[in-house]
């Protein structure tokens, strides 16, 4: 295609030929009405203005064709800013939210940070000894707050910080009853890491030191689609047999009866 100047000066050239060879045209008319006055039309001349209206006709198509090509180069750079305007707008919306995201990162960070500082001095400055005689003060945030802080880590995918949070919950806090599902969302959050051996390990403290606790099914099903996921389908299926066996009326059972039916 060619560029819209070019295709521009070809329009604006042709448009003078057009008027100058009208010109002719109409100079040479009073010569034929004369001629013909005179008793006769010579045939040369007749066919000199068939010709020349013959070429006007093709100027005036030509540059017709011109002026819509032209037309549609100019709606088509329109168009194309219209279309760099969008998108430069959403590149701007695209980075906004990251940096949104950034920041929420960094104050989880930060708020993590203040609260592992808080845990490892205690009264007095021994790091991490209670001095005789003395209950160790409450140092960081409340038990609510760590396991929120970890949670929300969880479901915003920052699964890393999630596994330090939930990590830090379980320890500070191993007989609560939000212990269990501490230690399920920790298992949860090393498989979305890829980290299935260390995601097994969570769920088998929920079997080992909650064995009453209602997520001891789901546990043990997470154990089992973890070693399917290392390629241990055996063990993985036998852990699904063994979650029907033990827990037949609870959802995992019902899972794993699916998946032991694919």
């Amino acid at each position: 295609m060619k560029p819209m100047t070019t295709v521009a000066d070809e329009t604006l050239m042709g448009l003078s030929a057009f008027n100058a060879r009208r010109l002719v045209v109409l100079a040479l008319l009073p010569v034929v009405v004369m001629v013909a006055g005179c008793g006769g039309v010579a045939k040369e001349q007749v066919q000199l203005l068939r010709s020349e209206v013959f070429g006007i006709k093709q100027d005036q198509r030509q540059i017709q064709h011109q002026l819509t090509v032209l037309d549609s180069l100019i709606r088509q750079r329109v168009e194309g800013m219209d279309r760099f305007n969008a998108d430069f707008g959403a590149d701007v919306r695209q980075l906004t939210d990251r940096l949104a995201v950034i920041e929420q990162r960094l104050g989880d960070t930060e708020s993590r940070i203040g609260r592992l500082a808080g845990r490892s001095v205690a009264p007095g400055g021994g790091a991490g000894r209670q001095q005789p005689g003395r209950e160790e003060a409450p140092q960081g945030p409340g038990r609510r707050e760590l396991y929120d802080l970890a949670y929300k880590d969880y479901t915003s995918s920052n699964f890393q910080l999630a596994v330090e949070g939930f990590s830090d919950f379980v320890q500070s806090y191993p007989d609560t009853p939000l212990a269990p599902q501490a230690y399920l969302y920790m298992g949860n959050s090393y498989q979305a890491l890829n980290k299935f051996e260390q995601a097994i390990s969570s769920y088998k403290s929920i079997v080992e030191k909650y064995p009453d606790s209602e997520l001891h099914p789901d546990a043990l099903f997470k154990i089992g689609d973890s070693l399917i996921k290392l390629g241990d389908t055996s063990r993985g299926e036998t852990y699904f047999q063994h979650v029907i066996q033990k827990f037949p009326d609870s959802k995992a059972a019902e899972l794993a009866g699916a998946r032991l039916n694919q």
